[in-house]
């Protein structure tokens, strides 16, 4: 489209421009009566949080983007009006359907602003107590890993590449060299072999239970796992460690907060609905309800055998 081309390149001219809002009400593009305004734009970023606005003003491409749908929809929806599919009752009923889902969900993110919420340090002191083991952190390991692959290999000739590997690894010998040298690891280069500060959990077991085990600056293996053995040097562990209250203790009170407020609009949306007018038809609902041939449709939306002609 030459026309949103156009304000693409407008934007990609100035940074200035992506960052800041546009003057209220400027027009940005227009096709007779149809034309879209900063408020436009404006509007559309409600439907993203609010913390990610400044981050798609300050993208060239998604601005555009967002200018192209809001126009493209504004040309269709004006055609649509054109050949009068808004005085259909049951589409005007859909686009008051849609209005009130959008504003239902405004409700349901600002009511919980409104919610007064006690202080919930006492309860976050509790929680922590009663859960350690959540707020502990597991042992880590550095180390070095050269991987030696089955493929191509026969079991005894890989096994054997492996124990060639360890005797080479003395303690003086550079282990990032016998590296390079020996292992098949596809992702070496952008690794250089090394485990950062990894948890048991983060390896296959037989290599965390060989490497966890042993000391730092021990060479470990060959350690054999399906389709490869390897040989690990140890180079540091980290401990297990219990994190300090203060360190998590935003975090804690932030989450009780939140699980307040939500459960306190969860109620009060409970309350608006159910109320002693509210009058449920059962009758007429079961009326809608169709009975229908379940074999059939699922036959109707399985896929044809090969070579089948369709019925």
């Amino acid at each position: 489209m030459k026309t949103i081309a156009f304000v693409a390149c407008l934007f990609a001219a100035s940074s200035a421009w992506a960052q800041a809002p546009a003057p209220a009400g400027k027009p940005l593009i227009t096709n007779g009566s149809v034309q879209v305004t900063s408020e436009d734009f404006e509007a559309f970023l409600l439907r993203a949080p609010e913390d990610i606005r400044p981050e798609l003003r300050a993208s060239a491409d998604r601005v555009a983007k967002a200018l192209e749908t809001i126009y493209a929809n504004r040309v269709l929806a004006d055609e649509a009006r054109k050949i009068g599919l808004d005085k259909d009752p049951r589409v005007q009923l859909r686009m008051k359907q849609i209005n009130e889902s959008y504003l239902a969900q405004l409700w349901m993110n600002e009511y919980p602003k409104t919610v007064q919420t006690p202080d919930f340090t006492v309860r976050a002191q509790e929680i922590y107590k009663l859960d350690k083991a959540r707020f502990t952190e597991p042992a880590r390991i550095n180390a070095t890993h050269i991987l030696i692959s089955l493929e191509g290999r026969t079991r005894e000739m890989a096994l054997a590449r492996a124990n060639e590997v360890v005797a080479k690894a003395r303690p003086d010998e550079n282990f990032a060299a016998l590296a390079k040298n020996y292992t098949d690891d596809p992702n070496f280069a952008k690794t250089g072999g090394r485990f950062e500060e990894v948890a048991a959990k983060d390896l296959e077991k037989p290599i965390a239970d060989a490497i966890f085990a042993a000391s730092p600056g021990a060479v470990v293996g060959p350690i054999e796992t399906k389709g490869a053995f390897h040989v690990v040097r140890v180079e540091s562990k980290l401990a297990s460690r219990l994190r300090p209250f203060e360190e998590v203790k935003d975090t804690l009170v932030t989450l009780e907060r939140e699980r307040f407020t939500n459960l306190a609009t969860d109620r009060r949306a409970g309350e608006l609905k159910n109320t002693p007018q509210t009058k449920v038809y059962e009758d007429n609902i079961s009326a809608l309800i169709v009975n229908v041939d379940r074999d059939a449709v699922d036959r109707a939306h399985r896929p044809p055998l090969a070579g089948s002609q369709p019925r």
